[in-house]
């Protein structure tokens, strides 16, 4: 957008985070946040103890093929942003509704497969379709925040986010515990990936029924 020449009144720090706090539709977005780092967390923590352990993979022998996952997730993250650009802005969370979907299949099919081609696929597919989904939430943040606490609302969501994501692995270890296998606990990212799609649902209806109002 063109550089406007008004002046913006500068606020004071309590008067900014109060204003970040009033952003729209705040929970539903980090209701997403977290269960998106739920999945980052819960992955990053207990993949490789799964794959060893459970598969017999050799951690040591994989070498730089253990970085395909994450060139993958960073690759559909720059796709998404893509996409968003080519999108209307109530539109963004079907990347939420699309992403959590897809990357709860690629889970469950994850936990179920038994062959090292097959394992490999549903784990590159699982990140590919979670790394879709990062992009679109500061895109949703600074579509609804006040212009003067974007910054401000994004680090509220995203500290937020992280701290209760922080605490997957300990669920999911008590999960495997609890039934006895590594394999169970990742039904734990399943339900991460549901809650991203019903909550980006909710998000996807509430800006829809927002943008139809104001045109």
């Amino acid at each position: 957008a063109p550089r406007s020449t008004v002046k913006m009144h500068k606020r004071g720090f309590a008067e900014t985070v109060t204003l970040a706090w009033q952003t729209p539709l705040l929970g539903w977005i980090l209701l997403v946040e977290i269960a998106t780092l739920s999945y980052l967390w819960g992955s990053s923590a207990w993949l490789p103890a799964w794959l060893r352990d459970e598969h017999h993979f050799s951690l040591h022998a994989t070498g730089m093929l253990a970085a395909i996952p994450f060139l993958l997730s960073l690759g559909s993250k720059f796709l998404g942003g893509v996409l968003l650009d080519k999108m209307r802005p109530e539109q963004a969370p079907l990347l939420f509704v699309a992403g959590g979907a897809l990357t709860a299949l690629s889970v469950i099919a994850l936990m179920l497969s038994h062959q090292p081609a097959w394992l490999a696929l549903f784990m590159l597919s699982a990140n590919v379709f979670w790394g879709l989904q990062g992009a679109a939430i500061p895109a949703v943040i600074q579509h609804h925040a006040a212009r003067e606490a974007v910054g401000s609302a994004y680090g509220i969501i995203n500290g937020i986010g992280n701290i209760c994501a922080a605490f997957i692995p300990l669920l999911m270890g008590m999960v495997m515990r609890s039934v006895g296998s590594v394999s169970s606990g990742f039904s734990v990212l399943v339900v991460s990936q549901i809650i991203t799609l019903l909550a980006g649902g909710m998000l996807l209806l509430r800006m829809r029924r927002a943008a139809a109002i104001s045109a």
